[in-house]
């Protein structure tokens, strides 16, 4: 019969305090307690680190697209060495992303043209002087994006 104390704890523990939630959901997992399990919240938790990683693809491929907007169409070289430094650092973290959830690589293609619509929109808001491309101007290749210097 399962501990009804417990589960009511771990429901409990969740709003009270989710790092703990996890380690206790953690325990139960490891000693196979499944009876003890929140599975509802466990559920969504998992669900939810899906949806993190998608998001995170999206945020890091916005900042670079608006990077390298900037950097390929906004005539201001004082600025270029913090672009590609910034355009340096969202590829490496789009990298190790990639290297821990492959399957983003498709749901990558899935979201570009979005994606690079926001980012266009904050590039011509930040440089309402500069002409920027209506089309995405890069190449559709992953490694291209994460690596060529659309620039020179």
């Amino acid at each position: 019969m399962p501990n009804l104390q417990l589960q009511t704890s771990l429901r409990q523990l969740y709003e009270e305090d989710l790092v703990r939630w996890a380690e206790a959901t953690v325990a139960c997992l490891k000693s196979r307690d499944t009876q003890q399990l929140d599975w509802e919240r466990l559920i969504e938790e998992i669900e939810d680190l899906g949806k993190s990683a998608k998001r995170e693809l999206e945020s890091r491929l916005s900042v670079l697209l608006v990077h390298l907007l900037k950097r390929c169409y906004v005539n201001l070289p004082d600025n270029y060495r913090g672009w590609q430094l910034i355009i340096l650092e969202q590829r490496n973290a789009f990298k190790l992303l990639l290297k821990q959830s492959p399957s983003l690589k498709t749901y990558l293609q899935d979201v570009l043209d979005e994606v690079y619509q926001d980012a266009l929109a904050e590039a011509s808001t930040a440089y309402p002087t500069s002409e920027f491309p209506a089309l995405y101007p890069f190449s559709q290749e992953l490694q291209a994006l994460l690596a060529e210097e659309f620039w020179h």
